[in-house]
């Protein structure tokens, strides 16, 4: 008995074996929302999951629990500079869809150059690309026909929400190949017990990111928080920056020159459970960020009823966050934009219960049981 499953141009593949999908998922690295979707993955019967990731740690993110226990999980190994085991599954196999994730990798092209060449099934998924990165004009045309030519051999390409979607279709990916795969938290996880409402206390806002102040935008927030403060006096609130980087220190003598010094604090790294109760305790998360894909802190935070402050430069933001309603949303780099909006908050607590109810609402329409279904509708398995 086979098994056979629809492409999304109409043709038929077959898998050699009884109502089992072989999934060989490969990544850069595991972060907790990694972990999450692979986890949903392989509590699927139907789903045999293997993963490949280029880093089994990554310096930037110093997690301390070990996100990959449990998968069924493997580095890239290379020799001389390719991983072999790759490379005859992508000659070899005819009984696995591949997912690819991360692939500027040279292991990586490679290897999904040779699937699309026996047009065997994989699948890309990537979160927003960075279109303005500067290339060297015949590198940047070799990579736009490289692109389009992969793009038509996927079964599919899977974008990080709407900001992803509109940049593949800018990079000639065909509109019936995308698909709407973004980030996924665990929503049971970032349940919205025991979250007090903010009216009559003192507002406690959160950023978390890597401290890079030209990415993150942290101290964007500061000098926004301290406009409030000489506008209008009010030091009715805390702010609590989560993350480590380069800009620690610059951070904390901006803080300090600004005599905000009891007002901010700077906590450092924190793993998934710190971050989990962090945003428990608090009632706005403000990220003021000038690029980012798809950060997933906007996702925990909406999970778990917290109204998000962001730039329209961050990907969940302007997929998830709408203005008014479930947070705010300013112009990257519009300190007046955003202290307008946090002064906003300070007087208006009613509303930031409100908001954070829509945003659980927002949260919730995005389950990883969606994710899963997705997934497994790629193959459309069925008995032969």
């Amino acid at each position: 008995m086979a098994t056979r499953y629809a492409g999304m141009d109409g043709g038929d593949r077959y898998f050699g074996y009884r109502d089992m999908m072989r999934l060989l998922w490969i990544c850069s690295t595991v972060p907790p929302y990694n972990s999450f979707l692979f986890r949903a993955l392989s509590e699927n019967p139907g789903i045999s999951l293997r993963v490949v990731v280029n880093e089994l740690a990554e310096t930037r993110h110093p997690w301390k629990h070990d996100l990959t226990r449990g998968l069924n999980l493997r580095p890239i190994r290379r020799v001389a500079g390719i991983d072999w085991g790759l490379l005859r599954e992508a000659i070899w196999s005819k009984n696995t869809l591949v997912t690819i994730a991360g692939w500027n990798v040279p292991a990586v092209i490679l290897f999904v150059s040779l699937l699309a060449a026996k047009r065997a099934a994989f699948v890309l998924w990537t979160d927003t690309p960075d279109l303005d990165s500067p290339r060297h004009p015949i590198k940047a045309a070799l990579r736009s026909r490289w692109l389009r030519w992969i793009f038509s051999r996927a079964l599919a390409v899977m974008g990080t929400g709407s900001p992803a979607l509109d940049a593949l279709r800018q990079m000639g990916c065909p509109e019936g190949k995308m698909l709407n795969f973004p980030f996924f938290v665990d929503l049971e996880h970032y349940s919205k017990s025991g979250v007090t409402s903010v009216t009559d206390k003192e507002l406690h806002f959160l950023s978390l990111g890597r401290i890079e102040n030209a990415v993150k935008g942290h101290h964007l927030a500061v000098e926004a928080l301290g406009r409030v403060v000489e506008r209008t006096g009010r030091i009715d609130w805390k702010y609590t920056i989560a993350g480590i980087g380069p800009d620690s220190d610059e951070l904390l003598s901006m803080i300090a020159s600004r005599g905000l010094a009891k007002q901010i604090i700077l906590v450092g790294w924190l793993e998934p459970e710190e971050v989990r109760d962090f945003l428990r305790v608090s009632d706005v998360l403000i990220h003021p960020s000038l690029q980012d894909a798809y950060p997933a802190a906007v996702l925990e935070a909406m999970a778990l009823g917290t109204p998000v402050l962001g730039s329209n430069a961050a990907g969940s933001v302007l997929d998830r966050v709408e203005h008014m309603k479930n947070g705010c949303v300013h112009t990257a780099g519009d300190v007046s934009e955003l202290s307008e909006q946090i002064e906003w908050v300070l007087q208006h607590r009613d509303a930031v219960d409100d908001m954070g109810r829509a945003a659980r609402i927002t949260a919730e329409s995005w389950p990883v049981s969606k994710a899963v279904k997705i997934i497994t509708s790629l193959t459309n398995i069925s008995d032969t």
